[in-house]
C-alpha cells in the first residue's frame, strides 16, 4: 500500500513484485486480499492503485484533525513572519512533516507534505527530541546519525548538549542541518491533556536567520503553538460525548 500511496500512476503485478523483492504469486496473493477488502483497486489491463476504503481510513487518522486546527493559525504565522512554517510528528526517531504553508517570498524554503527527515537534522526533530526522557530517547536514538551536511550533529554527546539548551531555551535552532542553505526554529504543541503531540517550525533561508529575526519570530512561534494547543483543547470530545 505504500508503494502504491508513493507512485503518481498505477502499477502492474511485476513492477510491483520487482520493486518489492518478492515473488509474483506472492504479491498476487497480497493484492488479491487487499483488492476485495477494498483497499487497493484492480483495473483492467492488470494494473493496481490505492482503492476507497484506504482513503476513508486515511481520514479517520487523529492528524487530520491536528493539521485542520493548525492550518489557520499557520497560515497567521506566515503572514507575521514572512516565512514558511511546518507542522510535523515524530515517528520513532524521523519527523515526518504533516503540514505546511509556504511563504510568499521569491527565495523561500521547499518542503513537501510526506517527507520524512531524521530528527536530529530539522529544528522540528530537535525540538521533538528534546521533549523525551532519557530512557525514551536511548531508546529511539541509532547507533549512529548520520550525517546529511558539514552542519549535522552527528555525535552523540553533542545531540544530547543542544537537547539541554533547548529545554532550557524554550525553542530549537537549526542552521544548515538538512540542508546547507535552510535554517529553522521549532517549538513543541501539546494536546488538551499536556502530551506533546506535534512540533511547529518556522522555516527560513539561513542568510535571513539573524539574531534579531529569531529574537523577534521565537515569540511568535510560541505564541502560535499556544494557540493550536488551545484550539485542540476546546475541540476534544466532552468526557459524556466519549461516552
Amino acid at each position: 500500500m505504500e508503494l502504491l500511496a508513493a507512485e503518481e500512476r498505477p502499477l502492474g503485478l511485476a513492477e510491483i513484485a520487482q520493486r518489492m523483492g518478492s515473488s509474483k504469486s506472492g504479491i498476487h496473493g497480497m493484492l488479491a486480499t487487499l483488492v476485495d477488502a477494498g483497499y487497493v483497486e484492480h483495473s483492467a489491463g492488470g494494473i493496481y492503485c490505492l482503492g476507497l476504503k484506504a482513503w476513508e481510513v486515511g481520514r479517520a487518522v487523529p492528524g487530520l484533525r491536528l493539521v485542520r486546527l493548525a492550518s489557520p493559525v499557520m497560515d497567521d504565522l506566515v503572514a507575521e513572519v514572512k516565512e514558511g512554517a511546518i507542522l510535523g510528528i515524530l515517528d520513532g526517531f524521523d519527523v515526518v512533516y504533516v503540514h505546511l504553508v509556504e511563504s510568499a517570498q521569491a527565495v523561500r524554503v521547499h518542503a513537501a507534505v510526506g517527507d520524512r527527515i531524521p530528527a536530529h537534522c530539522t529544528s522540528t526533530g530537535l525540538a521533538l527530541l528534546a521533549t523525551l526522557d532519557d530512557a525514551h530517547l536511548d531508546r529511539v536514538l541509532p547507533p549512529r546519525l548520520p550525517a546529511v551536511t558539514p552542519q549535522t550533529i552527528v555525535d552523540r554527546r553533542s545531540l544530547r548538549d543542544e537537547i539541554r539548551r533547548i529545554r532550557a531555551r524554550g525553542f530549537a535552532i537549526n542552521r544548515g542541518g538538512w540542508r546547507l542553505d535552510v535554517g529553522g526554529l521549532a517549538v513543541r504543541i501539546n494536546d488538551s491533556r499536556g502530551s506533546i503531540i506535534a512540533g511547529l517550525c518556522i522555516a527560513a533561508p539561513l542568510y535571513r536567520m539573524t539574531k534579531p529575526w529569531i529574537d523577534r519570530s521565537a515569540p511568535l512561534l510560541t505564541r502560535a503553538a499556544a494557540r493550536i494547543a488551545a484550539a485542540l483543547g476546546k475541540a476534544a470530545p466532552t468526557r459524556s460525548a466519549a461516552a
